[in-house]
């Protein structure tokens, strides 16, 4: 199992984490493989990360070792950049280790990953053209530049699909940009992000009691792309109904600064919680929103909100409506007047009515979610790799 960690912590890390625990659980015998972004300090060492996009000589020597020691019959992989690099499927590939690679974005033809391009979604680079090198929509110009060189390479020579046997993907809709993009359709399984499905066993009461506690929830990086400006300004025209904030980010003092300034008292900053108090407040909310304006693979916020029946209420952008049924878990809109109203209507909601949708809520997370379910899909492709035989 291998994983390049971010520098600030995000779902691919928790996804990484919560997978790796699975297969121990189920009895798999793993060997992690990991680096960490934060370790990344001083200019000598940043420099070096700049050779390591293109190649890293340590990461071929220690899978070499690893492989000589261990012997393994599989390789997962999640995140590569920017210390592991693509030198991990060339050593894999030199000694026939089958290699699984799990698409948790778009950075497969974006560079940001997010598809998003001046605030607005941008599709332009999925044709592989030499000019999208210089297509650089972040702030790290200098990290996405060289990131967008590798994805042209890497595409021009279609080397994913010749070094990975099976990509695992969390959506329907990022399986179908992959095979927009050229991806062999035979090799992308979609298996769903999951959680601890016995979580929503424990205090599944929560809500019967709590009704006359009605407050709307936030939880995410405080970023552009996650659309909490917007969802503030919701907010904002709306009297006597709450939205709590949890989350921090580089928009923290920004929005801080907003609510400030304009007096906006029905708007609650809660920093990072997690845990049971994380819990706690998804179950007690009357709804989660996701008003993200970037593209979203398969967000934890939503898996987790469904797990502890709360309904979401998420912006139409790409997965998000594979999940969410209009009024049967949650609500999907397309504009602000669209979020104002659905917002009002579970406001002034009967308890009965309530009860149903959370009770759907659980059902869905069931049926999607659930990890004994999405287990047997990821072993079964660890079984075809190792008995290619018997497929």
């Amino acid at each position: 199992m291998c994983h390049d960690y971010y520098i600030d912590r995000g779902g691919e890390d928790f996804v990484f984490e919560y997978e790796t625990d699975l297969l121990q659980r189920k009895g798999y015998n793993l060997i992690l493989y990991c680096k960490y972004n934060k370790n990344i300090d001083g200019l000598i060492k940043k420099l070096g990360v700049v050779l390591n996009f293109f190649f890293s000589f340590k990461t071929f020597r220690e899978i070499k070792k690893i492989i000589k020691e261990e012997k393994p019959d599989v390789a997962h992989v999640h995140n590569i950049f920017p210390l592991i690099s693509f030198s991990i499927y060339f050593i894999l590939r030199r000694y026939k280790i089958p290699i699984v690679q799990t698409i948790h974005n778009f950075r497969f033809f974006c560079s940001n990953g997010l598809c998003l391009r001046g605030g607005k979604i941008c599709t332009e680079c999925i044709k592989n053209r030499f000019i999208n090198i210089f297509k650089v929509c972040s702030d790290k110009k200098i990290y996405d530049f060289f990131i967008s060189i590798i994805i042209y390479l890497v595409r021009k020579f279609k080397i994913y699909n010749r070094v990975i046997d099976y990509f695992v993907v969390p959506s329907i809709f990022l399986r179908d940009k992959m095979v927009e993009c050229g991806f062999s359709n035979d090799k992308i399984v979609v298996k769903r992000n999951s959680s601890y499905s016995k979580k929503i066993f424990l205090k599944e009461n929560y809500y019967e009691s709590n009704y006359g506690n009605k407050y709307f929830l936030f939880i995410g990086r405080l970023s552009r792309e996650k659309g909490i400006n917007n969802l503030i300004k919701i907010f904002s025209r709306i009297d006597n109904i709450e939205l709590k904030i949890l989350g921090n980010g580089p928009l923290e003092g920004n929005i801080k600064g907003i609510i400030n300034k304009y007096n906006i008292n029905n708007v609650k900053m809660l920093g990072y919680i997690d845990g049971d108090s994380k819990d706690n407040l998804i179950a007690n909310s009357m709804a989660v929103i996701i008003p993200s304006i970037c593209f979203e693979a398969g967000p934890l916020v939503l898996i987790e909100s469904l797990m502890l029946g709360v309904p979401v209420v998420a912006n139409n952008n790409g997965t998000l409506s594979e999940y969410i049924a209009n009024g049967y878990n949650g609500y999907i809109y397309s504009n602000f007047k669209q979020l104002q109203r659905i917002v009002l209507d579970l406001n002034s909601m009967k308890i009965s009515e309530r009860y149903k949708l959370r009770e759907n809520c659980r059902e869905s997370f069931l049926k999607l979610f659930d990890e004994d379910t999405n287990f047997k899909i990821v072993d079964g492709i660890y079984k075809k790799l190792r008995n290619p035989s018997k497929d």
